[in-house]
């Protein structure tokens, strides 16, 4: 692919590191000016009764805040890379309730041609129990998944 070629990128942020570095690598090596991002976020989803309705609402702002906040660190992020502000959407979801999935459907929503996302290393252990959203991904995307494993700079 030429750099002249329009690449819908997504790219799943989620205020980690290994989100960060992430975000960081594309921005250093695989960027393209003509590339549009789709910086996703799943957010865990949070249930209470109703009968918690001030909570709720507290509850909503917080997140609200959380959101603004990601959204302009990500952007002064892509600034300091001569990256377009205009170029950059925003996604924030807590449904469906598994990152993995909402990652895949993003995906596919957004008609990307690459999901880049940070991976934690968890144990050959870890994964066999727990599962793992970057593997999952891989699995399910229907398109190339680029994991970036966090480089532990000294």
């Amino acid at each position: 692919m030429t750099s002249s070629t329009q690449r819908r990128v997504l790219i799943a942020i989620d205020g980690s590191r290994n989100a960060d570095y992430a975000f960081e690598y594309y921005c250093k090596h695989i960027h393209y000016s003509t590339d549009t991002l789709f910086l996703f976020h799943f957010m865990d989803p949070v249930s209470m009764s109703s009968d918690l309705e001030e909570s709720l609402r507290e509850l909503y702002d917080i997140k609200e805040a959380y959101m603004d906040g990601l959204q302009r660190i990500f952007v002064s992020k892509a600034s300091k890379y001569h990256i377009n502000k205009d170029r950059l959407h925003f996604h924030f979801t807590c449904d469906p309730p598994e990152p993995g999935k909402a990652i895949c459907s993003a995906a596919k929503n957004s008609e990307s041609h690459l999901v880049i996302m940070g991976c934690r290393g968890l144990s050959k252990l870890k994964k066999a129990l727990i599962g793992s959203v970057s593997d999952h991904v891989i699995r399910h995307a229907g398109v190339p998944v680029l994991t970036v494993p966090y480089a532990h700079h000294k």
